[in-house]
């Protein structure tokens, strides 16, 4: 997993845990490794420090999102240790959980298989009178199991429930980080619901009480992607969808999209033996490029007032709009330097997956819901991590555009070659400069809802936080948005998009197609330099998690980091004024 600002590689220790003296309750300890180069920062220290609420008020936050998703509290931990430190990206390598029981002392040893070494991760708890829990954590690394292996963190502190606290260890070179928190372990539930019964019937599809139409972006409309998708349908015995499985694919974006849309539509009971019963059957949506018209949804999602007039919102919308008209005319020359971390995480090959179904009378498996197993579902043997620095240049003048990324170093590796670009999709789609236009363009405006949601204080600016919501659901990869705009200027300073792009994450689409499930996808681009009235990023990352069998709960997929300094510009013109 990765996170933004310089942050390299931290260990993140989660401990879940209930009272010690409730037996029945065990405690789940949960780590995940991080680090962070020292030459990063000056701020760094240079030795163990602990930090906590009560240290550092930055993450007083922490306590409450202790019991919400993994991704939300690494996010919000990240997020501060990036601002305590000044760092710009943080690192993930592996989460390891482990159980205990709460009542008496336990050394926990185990090794993890990491990408290139195996990592040694020693826990020994210990359940104090005062309800508090200390606990001793090792994690060090080695070739292999045998091996002298690096200490990263070696050291006790003293907890307690759902108060997280982070270890801060220097060594060789890095910055090692553990961020640990105590919580409640419940049992995994799983719903056996859709998986209980093992055979279903196939019949003629029953009427629609309810049929969503799938979201058609125009991206692809526009290269004339489209088609038949056929699927096959399992409803529960009140019609409604339990699951849903692509038969004929057409396109990764839009076989998600058939899917998300029945998972949200029901159908009229099917009556077998004289009684509602579950049931099977085939359906297909078609996607014509020529022929689409979004659902367009009558009224804003917020049904709370607003503490802000219609005059205000509007005055700051179109403030933004102006900005943005700029932004997209400007003709620029710059280049600057982008460093990008990736940490992608990959599905396990043996996954257990959900009921059957019976077709021409031979059983056959229905890849729609996959039965988790214990701790994780992601093969930490498969993870890839890569590490580029490239030159970032944007050129746009007189209508032509041009950007691209030049690879200066990767994984280490140095070039020299100004023709060898990064082609990575999931990188080159992400635009940061440009992310604003997508929603605050006068004509975008004409597609969402927006409300001014409230007000912040960053780096000495005084913000609006506009939120922001497609009123077709789904426009063109955007689920829903915040941006924080400037009060006296409307400049955008940050801007947060959820939902997954039409390009560049078509295995994310293909996992969550066949688990029927939608992601926590979100993308954050942050601006800093200004030039010329206009700013420019200062540092991006998209964090993307599949939902556990918990609601609390978050599976890592992807993390990504960028940052962005050495800015170098040749030309911006705003106004048709150039700067040399």
């Amino acid at each position: 997993m990765r996170l933004n600002k310089k942050f390299g590689h931290l260990i993140i220790g989660y401990i879940y845990m209930a009272l010690p003296v409730l037996a029945k309750d065990d405690l789940l300890i949960r780590v995940c490794l991080l680090r962070s180069e020292n030459s990063a920062s000056e701020k760094l220290p240079h030795q163990i420090e602990i930090l906590s609420a009560a240290t550092h008020p930055e993450l007083a936050s922490l306590t409450e999102k202790a019991l919400a998703s993994e991704s939300t509290l690494v996010s919000a931990a990240s997020e501060a240790l990036m601002d305590i430190y000044d760092l710009d990206g943080v690192d993930a390598f592996f989460r390891h959980d482990k159980t205990w029981s709460g009542l008496r002392p336990v050394l926990l040893d185990d090794f993890i298989k990491g990408e290139n070494l195996f990592y040694r991760v020693k826990l020994y708890p210990k359940p104090l009178a005062n309800k508090q829990i200390a606990l001793k954590m090792t994690i060090s690394s080695g070739k292999n199991t045998l091996a002298a292996a690096d200490t990263y963190i070696d050291h006790e502190i003293v907890l307690n429930l759902h108060e997280p606290a982070i270890i801060v260890a220097p060594y060789s070179g890095y910055t090692y980080f553990a961020l640990v928190v105590i919580k409640n372990n419940a049992p995994d539930k799983i719903d056996a619901g859709p998986m209980k019964t093992a055979q279903t019937e196939i019949v003629a599809a029953p009427r629609a009480v309810h049929l969503v139409r799938p979201f058609y972006p125009e991206k692809l409309r526009r290269r004339g992607v489209g088609g038949a998708i056929n699927l096959l349908v399992k409803i529960d015995k009140d019609g409604k969808v339990l699951a849903a499985a692509v038969e004929r694919p057409v396109h990764p974006y839009l076989d998600y999209a058939a899917v998300q849309a029945l998972l949200k539509s029901t159908f009229e009971p099917v009556i077998l033996k004289e009684k509602p019963a579950p049931a099977a059957f085939f359906l297909a949506y078609n996607f014509h490029p020529s022929d689409y018209t979004p659902d367009v949804a009558p009224h804003s999602p917020w049904t709370e007032a607003s503490a802000y007039s219609p005059d205000t919102s509007n005055k700051i919308l179109f403030e933004c709009g102006e900005y943005c008209k700029k932004l997209a005319t400007a003709a620029m020359d710059f280049v600057c330097q982008e460093k990008i971390s990736d940490t992608h995480f990959s599905l396990r090959q043996n996954l257990r997956w959900g009921y059957h179904t019976i077709v021409a009378g031979k059983e056959r498996e229905y890849p729609t819901v996959v039965q988790r197993i214990p701790y994780q579902i992601m093969d930490p043997t498969k993870t890839k991590r890569n590490n580029y620095l490239c030159d970032y240049q944007i050129i746009r003048k007189g209508g032509a555009y041009n950007e691209r990324r030049i690879l200066l170093k990767e994984n280490g590796r140095s070039y020299s070659d100004p023709n060898k670009l990064l082609e990575e999709s999931r990188i080159t789609s992400l635009s940061p400069l440009f992310a604003p236009l997508r929603i605050l363009l006068p004509e975008q405006q004409e597609k969402f809802f927006f409300r001014i949601s409230g007000e912040e204080s960053v780096h000495g600016r005084k913000l609006y936080i506009v939120e922001a919501s497609p009123k077709s659901g789904d426009e063109d990869g955007i689920w829903a948005a915040r941006i924080w705009v400037d009060k006296e200027r409307c400049l955008v300073l940050k801007c947060e998009i959820e939902g997954i792009p039409v390009d560049g994450y078509e295995d994310i689409l293909e996992d969550c197609t066949k688990m029927n499930i939608r992601p926590d996808f979100t993308t954050i681009h942050e601006y800093k330099l200004e030039k010329e009235g206009i700013l420019f990023p200062w540092r991006s990352k998209v964090v993307v998690g599949y939902p556990d069998i918990s609601p609390e709960a978050s599976i890592p997929k992807n993390d990504i980091a960028l940052s962005y300094d050495h800015y170098r510009f040749f030309t911006v013109s705003s106004e048709h004024r150039i700067i040399n």
